[in-house]
């Protein structure tokens, strides 16, 4: 695809569509069905029924907000969160619109709505502009989606990813560069960004190829990434994986494979083996 072929719109139906489809891709892989959840008609009742005052605080647009309370999310137990990229879960944006109406505890200096920004944008919240949001949390690295150009940031996105290994091709900010501040412009251009659509098929293929690699329901494991005392973990995985016909859904058994790849990792890589669960 040229940079001249991308189309730069934002449809929230699409957005619905294009993260409803992404989670659907996961629970075909390693997710538990159960855990993905989906909002009632009129939206999650947590967003749309919030205080004006509080949901003014968080200072995002009205498109932003309505945008949240329709999509699904991946919802488990809170100690135990499902991971959707390696490290990242995803924000559970009915939960912390409620958060922010928590009072400060004694000591406290940060704002509720700072801190949820923060953790779910990183470095870019404070000169984030109203029509961004966080989709992710994460210590690291930042997933944030923009309603007025329809494409999402990836804040620190794998070198491997970032430099080709990747199935769509990026966003050029320089043609959206609509007279930002030179801040917003710096973090833009050195945030790697993708239309809306285009990001969760970069994300899908990292799975396609078996570069991430789920050791559980929950976690999941970048195929680069060994440790010490983990020397042909990933082969064995990637083996795993392919032995029970991934990525042919017609014949992959999700619950076969995800059995055996934790009987493997308990067998041969018990210090690494994911000891999440609900509870």
């Amino acid at each position: 695809m040229d940079l001249e072929d991308i189309t730069y719109e934002y449809s929230r139906e699409e957005t619905i569509a294009a993260v409803s489809d992404y989670y659907t891709f996961l629970t075909q892989m390693y997710i538990e069905d159960s855990h993905v959840v989906y909002p009632p008609p009129g939206g999650w009742p947590e967003i749309v029924n919030a205080d004006p005052a509080v949901l003014q605080s968080f200072g995002k647009s009205d498109e932003v907000l309505a945008l949240l309370a329709h999509l699904p999310y991946i919802r488990c137990s809170w100690e135990n969160p499902a991971e959707v990229a390696p490290g990242c879960t995803v924000a559970d944006w009915p939960d912390l619109i409620t958060s922010l109406s928590k009072p400060l505890r004694p000591g406290e200096s940060v704002t509720q709505a700072r801190s949820v920004r923060l953790a779910t944008e990183g470095t870019f919240c404070d000169i984030s502009p109203s029509h961004v949001v966080g989709l992710t949390t994460s210590l690291d690295q930042a997933m944030v989606l923009d309603t007025k150009h329809g494409i999402i940031h990836w804040e620190d996105c794998p070198g491997r990813i970032d430099f080709g290994g990747h199935c769509k091709t990026n966003v050029d900010w320089s043609e959206l560069d609509d007279g930002v501040s030179q801040e917003e412009a710096d973090w833009r251009y050195g945030a790697t960004a993708w239309t809306i659509p285009d990001f969760f098929e970069v994300l899908k293929d990292q799975f396609i190829r078996l570069n991430w690699l789920p050791i559980s329901h929950f976690t999941v494991r970048e195929a680069q990434g060994e440790y010490h005392g983990e020397e042909g973990m990933m082969a064995m995985l990637k083996d795993t994986y392919r032995q029970h016909g991934w990525p042919d859904l017609t014949v992959y058994s999700k619950s076969d494979c995800v059995k055996a790849v934790k009987k493997a990792m308990a067998e041969g890589y018990p210090e690494s083996v994911c000891y999440r669960r609900d509870i």
